[in-house]
């Protein structure tokens, strides 16, 4: 005599055997999206969210998202301003350039925004220093930035804040922001790592971070990869420690690799790549959404930045 396994669609029967067992999987509702072109409208919503058309892509932002412009976070509302940025002619965004990560509904078509980076344009000059009052390279005038939604940041090749006075003709220096109105309005200044630092103090910083969710959690555990730059005032190699961050609780995960830099010694590139513990705890099983580097120098002062990996 035979057994009949019955699958219904709101209740499993376990009540008979022997059985062959049946696992049911979630139906797939939403796929990954990306869009990447010119932005042609934003528009700000009366319940805080805002819809962007970004080629003829139409991308819906929820009101909680920060998105990125070259050196500001901003939140919805900074997205949606139509003040003009310096030298544009154009509202806020409008004619720049986005990069939007997110997932599309497969019934609606919907396409919902879970990172956004703008930016006006990508102009670069890189050469010398050819004027310094008005500040030019290779004859291209630089304009700083001082609208709230993108700042000028002034660094060196390795990322930390300089000071730009007392530059000189002739003096290796490059230049990346949007050419408009004659000018070269700068998101960042970049100097040789001899122009003398804002702070002479142990820092680093992150150029790149990442981690990767691999389940099943208890079986195999998630990849972290972190990397950047750092800088001890007494030239003496440091120590850093990684870990992630859950509300202020702190796992460390590991220690980074470095390598001094031979030309500039106090300067050097750190290097972070680990893969956690498999585990079936409901946080620690999960890929780190935020990461925490610790510098330590030998003359015992600290450093600390914290970052958001990218999460794949």
């Amino acid at each position: 005599m035979k057994t009949f396994c019955l699958l219904l669609s709101s209740l499993l029967a376990l009540s008979v055997s022997p059985c062959f067992a049946q696992v049911l999987t979630p139906v797939q509702t939403t796929t990954i999206g990306y869009v990447e072109g010119p932005i042609r409208e934003v528009t700000y919503n009366p319940d805080g969210t805002a819809r962007m058309l970004v080629q003829n892509v139409t991308v819906h932002v929820p009101a909680d998202l920060m998105a990125e412009s070259p050196t500001t976070q901003l939140n919805v509302r900074q997205l949606c301003m139509r003040n003009r940025l310096p030298g544009r002619t154009e509202p806020g965004f409008v004619g720049g350039t986005a990069l939007i990560n997110g997932l599309v509904d497969l019934q609606t078509h919907r396409f919902t925004a879970t990172s956004i980076t703008v930016e006006p344009a990508e102009n670069v000059a890189i050469g010398v220093v050819t004027s310094v009052s008005p500040l030019a390279i290779q004859g291209t005038t630089l304009a700083l930035l001082t609208d709230p939604r993108i700042t000028t940041q002034v660094v060196n090749t390795f990322g930390f804040p300089v000071r730009a006075e007392n530059l000189q003709i002739g003096q290796p220096a490059a230049g990346e922001g949007y050419f408009s109105d004659n000018k070269l309005h700068c998101y960042v200044i970049s100097l040789e790592p001899t122009a003398p630092l804002v702070q002479d103090v142990n820092q680093l910083n992150v150029l790149r971070a990442q981690s990767r969710e691999r389940a099943p959690n208890n079986n195999r555990g998630d990849e972290v990869d972190v990397r950047g730059f750092y800088y001890t005032s007494n030239g003496a190699q440091p120590l850093i420690q990684v870990f992630r961050d859950d509300n202020g609780v702190l796992t460390s995960l590991g220690f980074a690799t470095l390598v001094q830099d031979g030309a500039y010694p106090k300067y050097g590139v750190w290097n972070f790549q680990a893969v956690t513990p498999p585990t079936t705890h409901p946080i620690l099983g999960t890929a780190p959404t935020k990461i925490r580097a610790v510098l330590t120098g030998t003359n015992r002062i600290t450093a600390t930045t914290e970052v958001e990996p990218d999460l794949r």
